[in-house]
């Protein structure tokens, strides 16, 4: 996300970008279907990645907006040629591995394990423990797809 909040930052957008936020949620959730997951539980996950995308983002951009932000410290990637994509492929392991991690992601007791220790596992800058277990809470929601 610090490459992202850069980009906007360096080019002026806006954070928020509600067109780009549908398009993602739309193909998240059609590779969702396609890997046999549930979609409305999918759903809540993948919005709740946005607002936490967003978070972070903003984050950034208050610590740039109060320490300053020096653009020659920093190579920005193209949004369209580099980051986008990117993120494209992280967003199709993500399903791919949830639709694996399944048994798990719904046993309570493994649950309460990663719970304790993501303060530990998953360190990231602007990433609070609140939005970690949240977004966890969100993963064990996760069911597969009910067939007709």
């Amino acid at each position: 996300m610090k490459a992202v909040a850069a980009y906007k930052w360096s080019e002026g957008l806006p954070i928020d970008d509600a067109e780009r936020e549908d398009i993602v949620l739309r193909d998240s959730l059609s590779a969702s279907r396609d890997m046999g997951l549930d979609v409305e539980s999918m759903r809540e996950f993948f919005l709740l990645q946005i607002q936490i995308a967003k978070q972070v983002q903003s984050a950034w951009h208050s610590k740039w907006k109060s320490e300053g932000f020096h653009q020659d410290s920093w190579q920005n990637p193209d949004l369209q040629a580099q980051i986008r994509p990117a993120l494209i492929e992280i967003g199709a392991d993500i399903v791919r591995q949830i639709r694996e991690a399944l048994p798990l992601l719904q046993n309570k007791n493994c649950l309460s394990r990663c719970i304790s220790s993501i303060s530990v596992e998953l360190k990231t800058e602007f990433l609070e423990d609140d939005m970690k277990i949240k977004l966890l809470e969100s993963l064990a929601r996760i069911k597969a797809a009910q067939h007709a």
